[in-house]
């Protein structure tokens, strides 16, 4: 069933972007012309049909993680959800998918320093059963987030 968004909806997100702690009396009144009640019905419906999640989440910098780093990982056959589900128990990675092209698994994860993400990367990644090799790219400045992606204009 595909889903209906609208300039409602559209701004109840926009809302929660900004601070996710808003209220639907906040909110409401943000917007305009809509009872907070249809605010919080609206926003029951948008998270029960899957369109939305909120959560909340650490901010790396400020926990003292100053390097972020994307991780791509080539496997050996057959491997691939195993090496993926350990990535997923590491609390530093933040971010696990399989891929297509030249490498089979591609990560996020947060390191101290320098010598915490080299430490990260040879002694914990490549000690799991599986990888062949890795390339990693130390991300120098994020400019958008997962978690920043509004309702698209058209929805397919």
């Amino acid at each position: 069933m595909k889903s209906k968004v609208d300039e409602i909806d559209r701004a109840i997100l926009q809302c929660l972007h900004e601070d996710a702690r808003m209220s639907c009396a906040e909110i409401a009144r943000r917007i305009g012309d809509v009872p907070s009640r249809t605010v919080r019905s609206r926003l029951g419906k948008l998270v029960d049909q899957g369109l939305i999640r909120i959560s909340a989440g650490a901010v790396p910098e400020a926990l003292g993680f100053g390097i972020r780093a994307d991780i791509v990982i080539d496997v050996k056959p057959g491997q691939m959800d195993t090496v993926a589900e350990r990535l997923c128990e590491l609390d530093q990675v933040s971010y696990v998918a399989l891929s297509t092209g030249d490498f089979d698994i591609s990560a996020a994860f947060v390191a101290t320093d320098v010598n915490a993400l080299r430490t990260f990367v040879t002694e914990v990644v490549h000690s799991i059963p599986g990888i062949n090799r890795t390339r990693v790219n130390v991300l120098t400045k994020v400019f958008k987030r997962s978690s920043d992606l509004p309702f698209p204009e058209e929805l397919p």
